[in-house]
């Protein structure tokens, strides 16, 4: 770092060899979370979060953050201060500094935007639009536990505590960068997405970059144990939250084959859950991408729904 804080902008020069990954994404109160179900110190810290995330999902790490915040008037000095708390922790997990940003007030609901600047080897980012046909498709942790949290979180009847790491999956949750930084040094890793808005939209965003046709076995899906319970105590299908919950994220990817094994006991190693759960394709007689899950039996195609980000959130 050149010059940090106190000046009118932030200096730094990336290390030796190493080229710049920038990304920004933005929250928006009743968009993207609402107060009955985030602490003020939550929303700072996902916001945070999302975006180590998007850096992890090219195979670098993070090292930068700006901030900037539009604060309406419901929110007390107390509130915005907690929402710095967050960042804090979020980004003293991953050794990220806070560099600059901006504070302005809004007229009705509170806006939070994060600015990451990471670093990934020069030429060696991990893209989404490199899978090949034949290759695996693979997905790290497990999905759909922050849906899970979500749901349970909106409900005026929370149980006894029993479920309190489904609302820690959905306020919490932690950025792949060990993944992303294994997968990086492999060099097996062909195409590379985070799990943000529900691994059906990731995976498409795959097939459709990559111009390939993705399968995958239902079966195969990592979905927590206690997710599961949680499902059938709410009667809902635990592979909806999986595929189209978000905001678990989990990197999905495409890799080699024939370096499935390796890569299964590097993960293990490193303690890191590592699943195959497809298979990549060439694209249909049509020339369109596609995306097909196998369940009982029975293969039929997996919409693009995801979050909606015009819609309401939790």
């Amino acid at each position: 770092m050149t010059v940090g804080l106190g000046d009118d902008a932030a200096v730094f020069a990336p290390g030796h060899a190493m080229e710049v990954v920038a990304c920004c994404d933005a929250m928006v109160e009743t968009v993207h979370f609402l107060k009955s179900t985030m602490s003020p110190s939550d929303i700072g810290y996902k916001a945070v979060m999302s975006n180590i995330s998007d850096v992890a999902a090219m195979g670098g790490y993070a090292r930068y953050a700006l901030v900037s915040i539009a604060v309406s008037p419901k929110w007390t000095p107390e509130e915005c201060s907690q929402i710095y708390d967050g960042i804090y922790q979020a980004c003293e997990l991953y050794g990220v500094r806070v560099i600059g940003g901006d504070t302005v007030s809004a007229p009705d609901a509170l806006h939070l935007s994060v600015t990451v600047l990471g670093e990934v080897e020069k030429g060696r980012a991990i893209r989404r639009s490199q899978a090949v046909a034949g290759h695996a498709v693979f997905v790290t942790g497990h999905v759909g536990s922050s849906a899970a949290g979500l749901h349970l979180l909106l409900q005026k009847d929370r149980g006894n505590g029993e479920w309190r790491e489904l609302e820690r999956a959905h306020q919490r949750p932690l950025a792949q960068v060990a993944a992303g930084r294994l997968l990086l040094a492999s060099g097996a890793c062909s195409a590379l997405n985070d799990v943000s808005d529900g691994l059906a939209s990731e995976l498409w965003e795959i097939a459709e970059a990559s111009q390939v046709a993705i399968t995958v076995d239902s079966t195969k899906i990592p979905i927590r144990e206690d997710v599961r319970a949680y499902a059938v105590q709410v009667n809902k299908d635990p592979l909806e939250w999986a595929f189209y919950g978000g905001e678990d994220y989990q990197l999905v990817g495409t890799v080699e084959p024939g370096r499935i094994e390796e890569l299964t006991q590097k993960f293990a190693a490193a303690d890191i859950p590592f699943t195959v759960i497809g298979r990549v394709e060439a694209n249909r007689e049509d020339g369109e991408s596609a995306l097909l899950l196998i369940r009982d039996g029975t293969q039929s195609p997996l919409s693009k729904a995801g979050f909606n980000h015009f819609g309401r959130r939790g």
